[in-house]
């Protein structure tokens, strides 16, 4: 087969069909490089000089096309600015609050949760009397049009608009709570936590909106995140997704499709998800990543039989071979190319930011992945 443009790859991959080999990514969604691990990959490719961070509180806050570059990643990321009204707050005890009026603190390669500014909340009127952002208070638009036509016509990638808000809703929800309050909400005061998802899903409307409006023409891929799975099940129910969680990612997955009808939704959700992921094809989900394997149920044969031609699988590639031996890494990412790019419906990328690893294992990683993923894939 003919060699493809990075767009044209991913574009019949989208499409459920196979092009000329599986296509990479790096640097998006849940597959950032933490910022230890980054200077060391940069260090280790003999990349010369320092770029500022793309963000501030988190542990991953680096994009880098150079490294991009170096890996031949098929996509390339938007992102929506923010004002200064974004800007973090810091403590003198290393804390920091966000606009959310949320505080953090870092704990090794974590960011957690300290204080959750609606913990004290009782009602659906309390939730109505307390502060909420506006989206054009928190984020603009200045130049990115301008920015997203350069790109789609001075390059051959596929263009991403990146999740601005990294939380979703049911994150979100739990982090202005408290987890504990927020998922006991769900079964004893279910009328404040609609009123808080209304008041989230009016302000991820307002944020997709702006940043569409900009580069809605230019982007093939549109993502969003909202963890709903732990290790070994859903961290709720079946029925309180359904109830609180779909209506409102269904309405606003088509919100942004009104907006931007060719462009594909990616939904980033950890977990055991398994029995959920034919909810999130209803309410548009085109690319779910990180397809995290080790979880229960989450066996790759099972997704490929049950799901394949209807979603697109996105990661896979654990981090425990990553951090293993070159032979680990390499035997892995053969194996998910082998279980998931039959048909077309992958897209290799980490499974989950990269914490620790050997820098010679992400080489591999994408070295074996370039080399091996070729198509036909069948006759092995």
């Amino acid at each position: 087969m003919a060699q493809l443009t990075h767009r044209g790859r991913v574009a019949q991959v989208l499409a459920h069909q196979e092009p000329d080999r599986v296509p990479l990514d790096l640097m998006g969604h849940a597959s950032l490089i933490l910022d230890d691990m980054y200077f060391q990959l940069r260090d280790y490719l003999g990349i010369q000089g320092d770029i500022a961070p793309f963000r501030e509180g988190s542990t991953a806050n680096y994009y880098d096309e150079r490294i991009l570059k170096r890996f031949d990643i098929d996509f390339r990321r938007l992102m929506l600015p923010t004002t200064p009204a974004a800007k973090m707050k810091y403590r003198p005890d290393g804390r920091f609050t966000d606009y959310w009026g949320i505080t953090y603190a870092k704990e090794g390669p974590y960011v957690n949760v300290t204080d959750s500014p609606f913990r004290a909340a009782t009602s659906a009127d309390d939730v109505d009397a307390l502060p909420w952002p506006e989206a054009k208070v928190v984020y603009h638009t200045a130049g990115l049009r301008d920015k997203a036509r350069e790109m789609y016509e001075n390059s051959d990638y596929a263009l991403i608009a990146r999740n601005p808000l990294t939380a979703g809703f049911l994150d979100r929800g739990c982090q202005l709570r408290g987890m504990t309050e927020f998922l006991m909400d769900l079964l004893i005061n279910p009328d404040l936590c609609h009123r808080m998802l209304d008041h989230l899903f009016r302000f991820f409307l307002e944020v997709f909106d702006l940043f569409l409006d900009a580069v809605g023409p230019y982007v093939n891929i549109v993502e969003f995140g909202d963890d709903l799975g732990a290790q070994s099940s859903l961290l709720i129910s079946p029925a309180a997704y359904r109830e609180f969680i779909k209506p409102r990612h269904k309405a606003l997955f088509a919100f942004i499709k009104s907006k931007a009808p060719h462009v594909k939704i990616f939904l980033h959700t950890d977990g055991a998800i398994f029995n959920l992921i034919p909810d999130l094809i209803e309410v548009g989900v085109d690319i779910l990543n990180p397809v995290q394997t080790s979880a229960k149920g989450m066996e790759p044969a099972r997704l490929k039989e049950t799901y394949g031609g209807k979603i697109v699988f996105h990661g896979a590639v654990e981090s425990k071979a990553t951090e293993g031996t070159r032979e680990d890494i390499t035997n892995e990412v053969k194996r998910r190319i082998d279980q998931f790019g039959p048909g077309g419906d992958y897209i290799l990328a980490p499974c989950n930011h990269i914490i620790q690893c050997p820098p010679a294992n992400v080489v591999a990683m994408y070295e074996t992945a370039r080399a091996y993923g070729v198509y036909p894939l069948q006759g092995r």
